[in-house]
């Protein structure tokens, strides 16, 4: 059994595969296996993928029919057999060679659930790169209960938006039954949510070796759909029952104020969108705009604030007009 699965699920990437793949069989540290799931991939990616593994051992291929993320996220998951697991995307990469002896550091430091790690955001079209995360409170970290390291993620924005910024033990997943939910987009903050509400030891790392890829043709990323606003939809009605019944008030405030901060980026969402997909994605939005009055962070009391007068519809086109003038898409 390796210490750790790398689970990438490959889809229309033939460009970018191979620095992602090759990004981990240079690692330092050895112990560990490699999952592709070719979910469908329409170019030449399934034989790249094969090759790898008729070269190394611990690449393994799973060939599989279209699902999406969610599905080919779990589909790797079911077939990994590492103590700990880390997702990768396909057009991504890591830029160390010891990020697995980092982890794995941490790991036999202080027996984690979950390690953190930082990010660099790489732009593809003008080759420019940022240290997007990093900047943890590590002495708080090394020192802190698990509740006051969750508290301090939650409150300060610092924990993932994403579920690629972290290693986690994979019991956790199979314990508490935690997969990514099929047909929606913007599922990570559910996964990131459980993943962290059920774990027992968080650690993190400075080292931003993940490497994100921006503004690459055919990205998902700065696109809009009414798919993400279901996604929003279900962490919502999902983890606010589940919040109420949190015994610990400081947890529970974050969560329900995580949530309202999750549901503001639906703004930004619906705002790209015009005719009648715009209609809907604001219909639905409104059946959750009460999650609003559980936001402490400045930006999601202006958000209040600013759909309430503007209406949400006004509000969420200069929203996303905001937000793409002022982030890498």
């Amino acid at each position: 059994m390796p210490k750790f699965t790398v689970v990438v699920p490959v889809y229309n990437v033939q460009d970018y595969i191979d620095e992602c793949v090759n990004s981990i069989l240079t690692q330092t540290f050895e112990d560990w296996e490699l999952v592709l799931v070719d979910d469908g991939s329409p170019d030449n990616c399934p034989a790249i993928c094969d090759a790898y593994a008729q070269k190394d051992k611990r690449v393994k291929v799973i060939h599989k029919t279209n699902g999406g993320l969610s599905d080919a996220r779990n589909c790797g998951l079911d077939n990994a057999s590492g103590d700990y697991v880390v997702f990768m995307d396909s057009d991504d990469y890591w830029n160390q060679q010891n990020a697995f002896e980092r982890l794995n550091e941490q790991i036999e430091l202080f027996n984690s659930d979950i390690v953190i790690f930082g990010c660099t955001d790489f732009n593809n079209k003008t080759g420019e790169t940022i240290v997007s995360r990093t900047g943890y409170n590590l002495d708080l970290i090394r020192s802190a209960s698990k509740e006051e390291t969750l508290h301090y993620l939650m409150s300060t924005k610092m924990i993932p938006g994403g579920a690629t910024i972290f290693a986690f033990r994979r019991s956790l997943c199979n314990e508490h039954g935690i997969r990514f939910h099929l047909g929606i987009q913007d599922e990570d903050y559910d996964f990131v949510m459980g993943i962290f509400y059920y774990s027992k030891v968080i650690s993190a790392i400075d080292d931003p070796f993940y490497s994100y890829r921006h503004s690459r043709d055919g990205s998902i990323t700065g696109t809009s759909n009414i798919n993400m606003i279901h996604g929003i939809d279900y962490t919502v009605n999902k983890w606010f029952p589940i919040t109420e019944k949190m015994t610990d008030a400081v947890i529970r405030r974050d969560y329900q104020n995580y949530l309202a901060f999750v549901y503001t980026t639906g703004f930004v969402v619906a705002g790209r969108m015009s005719g009648d997909k715009k209609k809907d994605a604001i219909a639905l939005m409104k059946k959750n705009r009460f999650i609003l009055k559980y936001g402490y962070w400045k930006k999601t009391k202006l958000t209040k604030i600013g759909s309430a007068v503007c209406g949400m519809k006004l509000f969420a086109t200069l929203a996303a007009k905001y937000f793409d003038r002022t982030h890498i898409r």
